[in-house]
């Protein structure tokens, strides 16, 4: 006996409500944001943040440390920049901040179609022979977790600017305090 067509409908209309009932779930990730509220975007911040890098590596010498201090605005309109440049990952309005010895970062997620989705990163950064590396602890976005090439593609992104921009110093240490990180180096032999 074959069931009729109308009971297959129902079902997968069922499933499609389920599945958008799931995307939708409330969850604490829309409640995740920046101390103090949102972060401003700005090309000034970001153009701050190359110039002081170049002035630390001019301060910086094979024998003398030298201090970069980022800051939530700086790094926020900075990789908002590169996102808009590159253009490989569907985020939009990046958020990202530094508490507790972690980087958090928030946006929108579009991985297909018209559905976005609130995400979050909370990552640490690492010094790996002299290099300033992004690694990543928890990836949500909405109530999933991130795909996997999305994470990778954004990984690899920050972690290319991060190589851009400090180029030319070898990290000794890093420090991530509330609102800023501060980066030593000497100049790279």
């Amino acid at each position: 006996m074959t069931r009729p067509r109308p009971r297959k409908k129902s079902i997968f209309i069922l499933l499609l409500l389920l599945l958008v009932g799931l995307a939708c779930r409330s969850s604490n990730i829309g409640e995740i944001g920046p101390p103090g509220g949102s972060i401003p975007v700005s090309q000034e911040a970001a153009n701050r943040l190359e110039q002081n890098f170049y002035q630390a590596l001019q301060e910086a010498t094979p024998n003398h440390e030298s201090q970069l201090r980022i800051t939530n605005e700086e790094i926020t309109s900075l990789i908002a920049k590169k996102l808009t440049e590159t253009g490989r990952i569907p985020l939009s309005d990046p958020q990202i901040w530094f508490t507790g010895g972690r980087i958090y970062m928030t946006g929108g997620i579009k991985p297909f179609g018209p559905f976005q989705f609130h995400s979050i990163i909370v990552a640490t950064a690492v010094v790996d022979q002299g290099q300033l590396v992004f690694r990543v602890e928890e990836a949500q976005m909405g109530a999933f977790d991130f795909p996997d090439a999305i994470l990778e593609s954004i990984t690899q992104t920050i972690n290319e600017t991060l190589v851009s921009i400090l180029i030319d110093l070898d990290i000794t240490r890093l420090e991530i305090l509330e609102g800023e990180m501060f980066v030593l180096g000497i100049r790279a032999v």
